[in-house]
């Protein structure tokens, strides 16, 4: 009884260590996601703004639809996927929904060259195992995003859509909706797809015919950097639940051992009272 005692006071350290350290993983990942929900959401609405003057100006500027970032008839050209995965883990099935996600994109792809290129350590592990090297492999970021983070990535995926090495990038990343929800998706980055209708009701000056030149390239730009903060904010986001269920999970099993270590207690007490009235009883006699 007391060797099973003291396996169970063992037991209640190790799962109370547990506890601990699950506890500070969830605030940190809390405050690296309470320090990206603001700056997403000022993005959010600084691209709204900029996606409207962009595709605006595509459907007024004359000339413009020759500029590379539109141009079409790329069916049977290379497809580029950049995935956008964690670095690292302890974020619950946030990699497996979006590796899913990106899969079933190759899989309806089939046929076609595809160049995969992956951000995150996460993302390069599940494609070397499935046996798909990245073409690129760029590293995370560890939650220090600057300004101009997403820039390195940006300039080598243009340099391969402008040189034809892809004809159309696409981007598996996360949509981040609130604390408790988010869903992986593959939307296309380039070429653009430009909507019918829209507000015309502006008018380029003359001189400034070559605005479009410098107008796609930023929305772009801001586009995929818009996409890897929404992926950011559904890591962190996933990592504080997946912590905090951890830590619940913890306290609750530590519970339930300290009870049975009270009760075994308990019964050893009762035990060693029974046995001194009995000797006692006997001595009586």
């Amino acid at each position: 009884m007391s060797q099973q005692l003291r396996q169970l006071k063992g037991r209640i350290r190790s799962i109370e260590g547990t506890w601990k350290i699950t506890r500070a993983m969830e605030m940190v990942a809390m405050s690296k996601f309470k320090a990206l929900e603001t700056p997403l959401d000022m993005t959010r609405a600084y691209f709204a703004k900029l996606e409207s003057i962009a595709l605006n100006l595509i459907r007024v500027q004359e000339g413009i639809a020759t500029h590379p970032f539109l141009r079409k008839n790329t069916a049977n050209g290379p497809l580029g996927l950049l995935v956008v995965g964690s670095e690292a883990g302890l974020c619950g099935i946030y990699n497996d929904h979006l590796f899913k996600a990106a899969d079933d994109f190759l899989d309806g792809h089939r046929g076609r060259d595809i160049k995969v290129y992956t951000l995150g350590r996460k993302a390069v592990t599940h494609y070397r195992k499935a046996g798909l090297a990245p073409v690129r492999a760029f590293p995370g970021f560890h939650g220090r995003l600057k300004a101009d983070f997403h820039a390195p990535i940006y300039r080598f995926l243009e340099e391969e859509f402008l040189q034809g090495r892809i004809s159309e990038l696409h981007v598996a990343y996360t949509i981040f909706e609130n604390a408790m929800k988010h869903h992986p998706v593959v939307r296309k980055l380039v070429s653009i797809d430009v909507p019918p209708g829209g507000e015309t009701n502006f008018i380029i000056e003359s001189g400034n015919q070559g605005i479009g030149s410098d107008v796609l390239p930023m929305y772009v730009s801001n586009r995929l950097r818009l996409m890897l903060m929404e992926s950011f904010t559904s890591e962190h986001s996933a990592r504080m639940v997946a912590m905090k269920a951890a830590k619940d999970n913890a306290k609750e099993l530590m519970g339930d051992l300290v009870l049975m270590r009270n009760k075994m207690r308990q019964a050893m007490i009762t035990k060693e009272v029974i046995e001194i009235i009995s000797s006692a009883e006997a001595l009586k006699g």
